[in-house]
């Protein structure tokens, strides 16, 4: 489906494969692109922070300096380098991404926001800020579960995985099917752990597309605790 970027969204895309509506229902709520190195953030004044308290099993968030409304990301298409201005998206799930202006942020469910492309909404991207004391045999066997809907899950190299705040993920597995792959992925990210799935049709927007999601996943920030479920 494709989506007119002039067309006003509120919500989550109105029609996903029903393959990913199983995957998501499956993993909600605890139930080939390049690595990104270089940043280049705008200097902004530091103020006072303290750090914020252990809350849920979580490990205390280091003290920050407020981050900016902008700040450029790395992009890397088909080899070129491209540096391109994103916009803050802070999640009331405590942490804050930047958004490239192919795609549009909003809160799906109480646990999780969702990432769209502009051009083709059959393109998403999914962060949930899930429970960091959960068991991670029991958070493996349900992405294996969720994968299913799309192919056999497989482990994904380091190699293939284009945001480094999940080099060293505690898992990272990919399906792909007919037309389709899906990435999921569970990381710890300053304190904070994160569930995250891609879900990319192989259509030719791929290309920008990708990309765009994996600069944006390196520029994610836990910036306070989980909120209570």
């Amino acid at each position: 489906m494709t989506q007119n970027p002039a067309t006003p969204r509120n919500a989550k895309p109105s029609a996903w494969p029903a393959t990913l509506v199983v995957a998501s229902l499956l993993t909600a709520c605890g139930a080939e692109p390049p690595a990104l190195d270089r940043e280049k953030v705008p200097a902004s004044s530091p103020a006072p922070t303290v750090p914020l308290p252990n809350i849920g099993g979580e490990q205390p968030v280091e003290p920050t300096t407020p981050l900016p409304p902008t700040r450029e990301l790395q992009v890397t298409v088909e080899g070129q380098v491209e540096w391109r201005e994103a916009s803050l998206f802070e999640s009331p799930q405590g942490y804050a991404i930047y958004v490239l202006p192919q795609l549009i942020m909003t809160a799906e469910e109480p646990c999780c926001d969702i990432a769209w492309a502009r051009v083709d909404d059959g393109f998403f991207m999914r962060i949930e800020r899930i429970d960091p004391d959960q068991d991670l045999a029991v958070l493996q066997e349900r992405m294996e579960l969720a994968l299913s809907a799309v192919g056999e899950a497989e482990a994904l190299p380091d190699g293939q995985i284009g945001a480094r705040h999940f080099h060293n993920a505690e898992l990272s597995m990919v399906a792909r099917g007919d037309g389709i792959s899906s990435y999921m992925m569970l990381a710890r990210v300053d304190g904070g752990r994160y569930r995250v799935t891609l879900h990319l049709p192989h259509r030719e927007a791929l290309e920008g597309i990708a990309p765009s999601m994996w600069a944006m996943l390196s520029s994610l920030r836990t910036t306070g605790p989980r909120p209570p479920v």
